[in-house]
């Protein structure tokens, strides 16, 4: 069998040359088209191009163009324009544009969650509609309009943060913050310890406590002014420049520390000791007694009423107050004679 035969066909050597060289050519058809004739893009395609300052870290040809998260189109190819200015050329669909402007901002973002980078574009009032060879300046005083939040600028950010805050005097600092406010925890203790019993004790409105307490400060001045005046007058008195009135002030004081104020101690000691267990039951009686006044204001008016009522039920006679007293005995004609003769006889003081 010869070696270009298969077992079981026809093909022959003239038929295995034609149908190789049929092949190759085919192939260079199909090649020189693909190169040579150009794609034909949509027809509603319109090519614009940015003149910007930087250009963020994986915008490069072929990155999505993004309006409002939409894909509208893609980068066509990032040049230099000049001495610190590059050449963004993007391929938009003008139906997917929706009035874009001039105007409008750019943003360099991560456009999925790998962090691969995307072109933004954001709407802003006023300005030209964007059309088929437009170009838009972003440098200068409107180099404010593009903003680089890639991946790359957040970890450069993070990178500044740790080497420029977070230093030794930082937490030194902290550190001092931390010991100087952990000292105040015993008086913010204190003050919540005091709001919270104020809270669970509280039975007037605040007002009213503090138009009380404010009338507490009536008293200062004058205790002041008083505490001044004895001082003036220590100081001025003339009984205390000799040396005798000093000794017999300083024994005076001297009596008191050594020997009432150890006394007095002791007498509370002791009054403690045998008298200590009735406080809890005295608290409790006030407590009682208090309680059962549910009104003080109403329970004094009641009072002052039944107090007054009691003074005009006596009037006062030669042998002291009596009680105005007046029997109705017209309904009863049997008792109302005697009563009366015996009333004419022996006339009762106060009787009427």
């Amino acid at each position: 069998m010869p070696a270009y035969a298969l077992p079981g066909t026809e093909v022959g050597p003239c038929r295995a040359r034609t149908l190789g060289i049929s092949a190759v050519v085919l192939v260079l058809l199909v090649l020189i088209v693909w190169r040579v004739v150009p794609d034909s893009p949509p027809a509603d395609e319109i090519h614009v191009a940015l003149i910007t300052d930087r250009v963020g870290e994986g915008i490069a040809d072929g990155t999505d163009v993004r309006l409002d998260g939409v894909r509208v189109g893609s980068v066509n190819s990032v040049a230099i324009a000049g001495q610190g200015r590059q050449r963004i050329e993007l391929n938009l669909l003008r139906s997917q544009l929706f009035g874009l402007t001039d105007a409008l901002t750019v943003d360099y973002a991560p456009g999925n969650l790998f962090g691969i980078t995307a072109l933004q574009l954001n709407s802003a009032r006023g300005g030209t509609t964007l059309a088929n060879g437009t170009t838009v300046d972003l440098t200068g005083r409107k180099a404010d309009r593009v903003s680089d939040a890639t991946l790359a600028a957040l970890l450069d950010s993070t990178g500044t943060l740790t080497s420029d805050v977070l230093t030794p005097k930082l937490a030194q600092l902290l550190n001092t913050m931390s010991r100087d406010i952990s000292a105040f925890t015993p008086l913010m203790q204190a003050i919540g310890t005091t709001a919270r019993s104020f809270t669970e004790t509280q039975r007037l409105p605040p007002s009213f406590l503090l138009t009380q307490f404010g009338s507490a400060l009536d008293g200062v001045p004058p205790m002041l002014s008083g505490a001044a005046v004895l001082l003036h007058s220590d100081l001025t008195n003339t009984q205390l420049r000799t040396s005798a009135e000093l000794t017999r002030f300083t024994q005076m004081f001297g009596g008191v520390q050594n020997q009432l104020l150890p006394v007095v101690t002791q007498t509370f000691g002791i009054s403690d000791h045998y008298f200590g267990g009735f406080i809890p039951l005295g608290s409790l009686i006030l407590d009682q007694v208090s309680g059962s006044v549910g009104t003080p204001a109403r329970s004094g008016e009641q009072l002052r009423e039944l107090l007054a009522r009691l003074d005009a039920a006596f009037h006062d006679s030669p042998s002291g107050p009596v009680l105005n007293t007046r029997v109705e005995l017209d309904t009863v004609p049997g008792l109302a004679a005697p009563l009366a003769a015996a009333l004419s006889h022996r006339p009762t003081a106060g009787a009427r």
